[in-house]
């Protein structure tokens, strides 16, 4: 039996196990239960690996999970725990109540993709990317199959000539459109996964060397699926040990001797029990090896008869790799790797507080791969956008600093806190860090250093600028330091043998970064967060230098005391990519508030078409798309695939029609619109925030929402919609006490803020205001802008006898009547007719 009829029969014993009209009567420990084979996610994730894997990431991509260890773990507004279950906070306060909307969300999947709709399941947000369209593939028609066992977009767009910011729906109708007749939908997925694997898929040699490691070593590493390394060896072998992602591939050898087998990274590198800068990495296990003995082709530096211990299989050494290792060795080939490895899926986000708009992407999946977006929220003013925004920024990057395993914490705070130091900074925390005595070489190496080295750009001698920044700094007895020119703080020397060490008062001058380096060594904090963001506000005067990079003025630095120097600094954008390219497996986001109140061409520059989905930095070793060179530092510079840009606009300030084209070209826009809607949409929970608000007076209710919409009614029919009034400016009623103070509270809002904007959309063209506020239909009492004739005697006394006016000519009086703000009826009158 082939392999692919071996699979097709698998694919009939999940059926047959788990048939389409199972699904809604499934039990919770039918959908998960830890230990079993047989429930309906272990049958997805791991049984049905070979057909189109959905591995790695969190179990919360489930929606609702058995959990395996029993460690008590402290819920919150995210994520809940009891001791036998995982789910999402925001699917119920039970496992079991969570469980009935995912149920239900996995019915109604498998609904569509029988019916062959794949619009509906694109447009389903509340399971994840990958998660639903596995689904979707095994419980459509096979006979007229509409999905392929591949769910990375990036591998189908690469197979159609597409793009990855391409719908999921979209490359599969045209994936599917490749289909040569007759082909079975198993063995065209292969040929799919080929031509992906063949330009994209990152392999790596992994050596447990004989001089390393011993016998018994190798075994209980082999036998615990550890792959370890020394951190820091020659040619940053150990570096690219500790900073490939999680999911690259690798092969496991034994020197020349053996070739155990082929790998998978499931975890960020941690101390090892072998000794002092040993790391270890956890993986799992793609391929065991089907031969014996050792490998007899070329010598190159990812064969194992190389004397190398971590080395990457350059793409165009891939066709070699797999004849001469792959499949006599492990009996496989690149597409099969490819297939196996899948893409490792994070958690969907299941309506945690924030619905995405119809049609919006969000970051799912390994965040290094995932379709970055460009994206702005738009709307009147009072909408939620900013709202709407920072929920988003604390669910999608603002994780729990326990989240995060210890070195990623770590190499974030370095970006954040050590990579902005000035270099006598680094050199005393670096020096701090090796105990208060180091050479100049062993400064140079430190991670502090590297970090400063690789803001500031790398064309520069780094151990001769520490030569000079630690001379600078000397205090002025020193006997070994002959240097005339010294710098405030003096807070090194040097011994007769060139180590360097601390003098002076410099516990006094470095005492925030002995406090930096003390935390960095005590780590992370459960109750801290990690910001992933920069937040900037685009204006008038904000420019390319502030966004991108520009000369800044330099006080007290390594120069002549009392001299201003000129240096060329990051701007926000390229210091928030710089961070990004140091946790390649992370999202970034830069938010602009008020994007369009800048000069797009001014800030951006070059950069304009640098962060289109397509031509982003892919992070995986290759070659970006487009690489450009900045103005001021002559560096290349790509944006990473990691960086989300976000940006919201006021409609009333400028409208949509007149952004600068070039920015409408490559952002989606998302409207966010005043909501009164009567009724809550069920999972979501912050729909109709005005539905129930009512401020009772004698006069009767006024309902605040019919009074919002019927307002907005008249301004789109007198103005445009962008010039609406959002239901934010209403929300804060709900938190004063019904009857006369929250009718307080709406008196002021009218008064201070709807009527100031009424005035500023029309020019205070008061009739057009009296129509919106309903005036020329009520009593003159309830009028919160009376209008008057210009009678034949008011003229007369204006302008005297012999003025030559009309009445019916001249301009009618309008005057503002404040007893209007405390009358109910006026309130009343604007939704409704008064008796």
């Amino acid at each position: 039996m082939s392999d692919f009829q071996k699979q097709y029969a698998l694919w009939d014993e999940f059926l047959s196990v788990w048939p389409a009209s199972r699904l809604a009567t499934m039990t919770l420990d039918d959908y998960s239960q830890a230990g079993s084979k047989d429930s309906f996610t272990y049958w997805i994730e791991s049984r049905l690996d070979e057909l189109g894997s959905i591995w790695g990431g969190s179990s919360f991509k489930f929606g609702v999970f058995s959990r395996k260890d029993t460690e008590g773990k402290k819920s919150d507004s995210k994520l809940s725990y009891s001791d036998t279950h995982g789910w999402y906070s925001s699917l119920g306060s039970t496992a079991e109540e969570a469980f009935e909307k995912v149920r239900g969300f996995v019915v109604q999947v498998a609904d569509w993709a029988a019916k062959g709709n794949l619009d509906a399941i694109e447009s389903f947000d509340h399971l994840g990317e990958a998660f639903k369209w596995k689904i979707a593939f095994h419980y459509q028609n096979r006979q007229m199959p509409v999905i392929v066992d591949v769910f990375k977009r990036a591998s189908l767009a690469v197979f159609v000539g597409g793009t990855a910011s391409q719908s999921m729906a979209t490359l599969q109708q045209a994936t599917l459109a490749k289909r040569p007749e007759g082909q079975g939908i198993l063995e065209f997925g292969r040929q799919v996964w080929e031509a992906w694997s063949q330009k994209n898929l990152a392999i790596w040699k992994l050596s447990h060397g004989l001089n390393d490691f011993s016998a018994d070593e190798r075994k209980h590493y082999l036998q615990a699926d550890l792959g370890v390394m020394h951190g820091e060896t020659a040619k940053r072998q150990g570096k690219d040990f500790q900073e490939v992602p999680v999911g690259d591939l690798f092969y496991l050898c034994h020197g020349n001797d053996s070739l155990p087998l082929v790998g998978q990274f499931i975890s960020a590198p941690e101390p090892c029990d072998k000794g002092d800068g040993w790391l270890q990495r956890r993986y799992r296990v793609l391929k065991q090896n089907i031969k014996q003995g050792g490998y007899q082709g070329s010598q190159k530096g990812w064969t194992p008869n190389y004397r190398s211990t971590f080395k990457p299989v350059p793409p165009h050494d891939l066709p070699e790799f797999e004849s001469t290792l792959l499949k006599p060795f492990f009996g496989t080939d690149l597409a099969e790797l490819a297939a196996l490895a899948g893409e490792p899926t994070e958690a969907a986000s299941l309506g945690d507080g924030v619905v995405p708009p119809p049609g919006a992407t969000l970051p799912k999946g390994n965040p290094r791969t995932a379709t970055c977006f460009n994206r702005i929220y738009y709307g009147p003013p009072g909408t939620g956008k900013t709202y709407t925004l920072m929920q988003l920024l604390k669910r999608d990057y603002e994780p729990q600093a326990a989240s995060i395993s210890p070195e990623e914490w770590r190499t974030q705070l370095i970006a954040e806190k050590v990579a902005v130091l000035k270099w006598w900074e680094g050199a005393a925390a670096a020096l701090y860090d090796l105990g208060g005595k180091a050479k100049v070489a062993d400064i140079a190496e430190h991670r502090f250093i590297r970090a400063i080295t690789a803001a500031n750009g790398a064309n520069r001698n780094v151990r001769q600028t520490l030569w000079r920044t630690l001379q600078n700094h000397t205090v002025d007895e020193s006997t070994t330091v002959k240097m005339k020119k010294r710098l405030s703080p003096a807070v090194f020397d040097k011994t007769v043998d060139s180590v360097w060490q601390f003098a002076g008062d410099w516990q006094d001058a470095c005492a925030d970064l002995v406090t930096l380096v003390d935390q960095l060594k005590a780590g992370q904090q459960d109750a801290a967060t990690v910001q992933r963001y920069s937040f900037v506000t685009f204006h008038q005067s904000y420019g390319y230098e502030e966004f991108v990079e520009g000369l800044r003025p330099v006080l007290n630095g390594d120069a002549d005391a009392g001299e201003v120097e000129y240096e060329i600094r990051p701007g926000a954008f390229k210091e928030l990519c710089r961070k990004a390219r140091q946790a390649p497996d992370q999202r970034f986001a830069m938010v602009i508030d008020e994007i369009n109140r800048g000069n797009i061409s001014k800030i951006f520059g070059e950069l304009i078409t640098l962060i289109e989905p397509d031509k982003r930095d892919p992070l995986d070793g290759s070659k970006p798309p487009i690489e450009l060179t900045l103005a001021y530092s002559g560096d290349k510079f790509s944006v990473p695939a990691n960086v989300d840009i976000i940006g919201t606009m006021n409609t009333a300030d400028r409208s949509l029609a007149l952004l600068d084209t070039a920015l409408r070209r490559r952002f989606d826009f998302v409207p966010l619109l005043p909501d009164t809607r009567a009724v809550k949409v069920p999972d979501e929970p912050h729909s109709a925030p005005l539905a129930g608000l009512v401020v009772t007076t004698d006069a009767g209710e006024i309902d605040v929402r019919r009074l919002l919409k019927r307002i907005n009614e008249r301004i789109e029919a007198l103005y445009d919609r962008d010039h609406c009034i959002g239901h934010a400016y209403f929300t804060h009623l709900w938190s004063t006490t019904d009857g006369a103070q929250r009718f307080e509270a709406l008196s002021d809002t009218f008064r201070n803020r709807v009527m100031p904007l009424l005035e500023e959309y029309f020019f205070e063209d008061w009739r057009k205001i009296r129509l919106v506020l309903g005036d020329n239909q009520k009593p003159d009492a309830a009028q919160f802008i009376t209008e008057s004739d210009s009678h034949e005697q008011a003229l007369n006394d204006l302008f005297g006898d012999d003025h030559g006016l009309d009445s019916y000519t001249t301009q009618r009086r309008h005057q503002l009547q404040a007893s209007a703000f405390a009358n109910p009826a006026a309130y009343l009158g604007i939704y409704q007719p008064l008796a």
